[in-house]
Order: structure tokens, then sequence, then C-alpha cells
């Protein structure tokens, strides 16, 4: 995968691959990040740097998670953005996922109308043909994004199951919550 520099990121010593550091932004990986996922977040982490540079759109820094193979990996991806600051924290390596995290710095919208046509035209700019349905997929969780799957293709999109939250344990509140 390449030569990995020690390098200090937002106050904490990492290790690092050099194509990593040559990203527009800056990666935050969270503590405890191996080495080996930095190969998982490579295509997401790249992609995204196209992206956002065509869309013009300013990436300060995006904070990555390793989830893989740990006890409460999360069920489903997600992420967040602070659009004012250009932050962004993804717990998945799901290119649809930091798309999705894209429409948001874009719009500047939670999840309306503009957010989810954006959502749809990420997808078939960035991503391959065979993915471009199961991220669209994704967005129609929201009413907007049912919606625009509706305006495009002319039908109601079919039913998404409701994803399990990492934060629960078969289907009960964890202990405490």
């Amino acid at each position: 995968m390449g030569k990995f520099s020690r390098v200090k990121i937002a106050g904490r010593w990492v290790e690092a691959p050099r194509w990593a550091l040559d990203l527009p932004f800056e990666v935050r990986p969270s503590r405890g990040f191996r080495t080996t996922a930095w190969s998982l977040w490579k295509p997401t982490l790249t992609l995204l740097a196209r992206a956002a540079k065509a869309q013009r759109q300013r990436l300060e820094w995006v904070r990555i998670h390793d989830h893989v193979g740990t006890r409460r990996e999360p069920q489903h991806p997600f992420g967040w953005v602070i659009t004012e600051t250009g932050e962004m924290f993804l717990c998945s390596y799901d290119k649809g996922t930091a798309l999705h995290e894209l429409a948001h710095l874009i719009t500047g919208d939670s999840h309306g109308d503009a957010w989810a046509r954006r959502c749809f035209e990420l997808h078939r700019k960035y991503l391959s043909a065979r993915a471009v349905r199961a991220a669209d997929l994704e967005v129609t969780r929201y009413l907007s994004g049912r919606r625009e799957w509706k305006r495009r293709f002319g039908e109601r999109p079919e039913r998404q199951p409701v994803p399990k939250s990492a934060w629960v344990s078969g289907g009960r509140p964890a202990p405490g919550r």
C-alpha cells in the first residue's frame, strides 16, 4: 500500500500513508485506527477528494473510523457533516455515504429536496453504474429521496428496511440507555 509516515494530525501522532497526506483535506483517523484500515478507506477518500474539487466544495477535514471486525461495528453506514466549517465524519468507507454527506455540504440542506436531487446527481457522476441503484435506494429512506425517485422513475421506490442502530443490541437498548 505504500510507505507510512508518522505525523501529527489534530494533536495526535498517527501512522498515515503518503496518499492520505496528499489529499486536499486533512484526514483524521479515530483513536485506535489500524494501519491495515487505510487500504479500505483509500477508494472512498480519493473519490471524495475528486468530487469535492469538481463541485468546488470546501472540505477542511474528514474524521474516519476503523470499526471493521470490532464488537460494535455499525450495521449501517453513517456519517455527518458540519456545513459551516466543512468538517465531515464518516463511520464507514461506503462511497454512497460519503457522497450523501458531500450533498449536505454542497446544498446546506438537511434531508430536503435540494439535498436529494444532489445525491442522485452525485451518484450518477461518481459511482459505478452497478452501485448507483443501491445508493439511490439508500436516499429513499427519506421522504425527499422517495419524491426524487418518483420524479425520476415515475414510480414509488421499493421499501427499504430500517437500518439497525449501532447503539442497540439484539433489538433492545444497550444498558444505560
